[in-house]
């Protein structure tokens, strides 16, 4: 489509099929730790390195779940019990992408529960969700991450420990287009135009 009337049909068409928002990727990786005093059988192991992302992923319609950010596992004491109210622990999140996030990362848990040698469970509550920013030469947006809580139980059987995948979700992430976004309305003018325009060059063509 080389003619004049071609390109401005491409043109329209393009106009109207801007995105929305661009979707964010998130790569990122974790590290934990318990405030002092815990007991030692309750242990956490981090997603990836502090220079090697443990788990990647974009989001679709503002959103995306967290499905693997680390592992909890509680061991049955070999002696006695062990108390974890009144304890806590720290996830710290490290993030590869989206860079220039402006606070800290760390969310903080409250642990409860007992465990003894028979059986027991430990619930670890992360609180509210937090709301992130982030800026870079390339982006600029933010989103709400949400860190589920967990609770691991020890049953009354032989069973020696348990283990469970800590797991959270991003909402409302946004990455702001870098060019307007038509709404409904004025793509539907857009088009009307167009073809206004369109039927004017093919009644000049028929004139001459």
């Amino acid at each position: 489509m080389n003619s004049p009337l071609g390109r401005l049909i491409l043109f329209g068409l393009a106009t109207a099929l801007v995105a929305s928002a661009d979707e964010v990727a998130f790569s990122l990786s974790t590290t934990g730790s318990f405030s002092a005093g815990t007991p030692s059988d309750l242990t956490f192991t981090g997603k990836g390195t502090s220079s090697v992302a443990g788990f990647t992923g974009t989001t679709v319609g503002g959103a995306l779940s967290l499905a693997n950010l680390g592992t909890f596992t509680l061991k049955k004491p070999t002696q006695s019990s062990d108390n974890y109210a009144g304890d806590t622990f720290t996830l710290n999140l490290i993030f590869f992408d989206p860079a220039g996030i402006t606070s800290a990362t760390t969310f903080s848990a409250l642990l409860t529960g007992s465990v003894n040698t028979q059986q027991g469970s430990v619930t670890i509550d992360f609180g509210p969700a937090r709301t992130f920013a982030f800026s870079n030469p390339y982006a600029s947006g933010g989103f709400t991450l949400a860190i589920n809580d967990l609770t691991l139980t020890l049953p009354h059987d032989s069973t020696t420990q348990v283990s469970k995948t800590l797991q959270g979700g991003i909402t409302n992430a946004f990455d702001p287009p870098t060019e307007p976004v038509p709404e409904p309305g004025s793509i539907i003018l857009l088009g009307s135009a167009t073809l206004l325009v369109v039927g004017t060059i093919r009644r000049r063509q028929r004139v001459s």
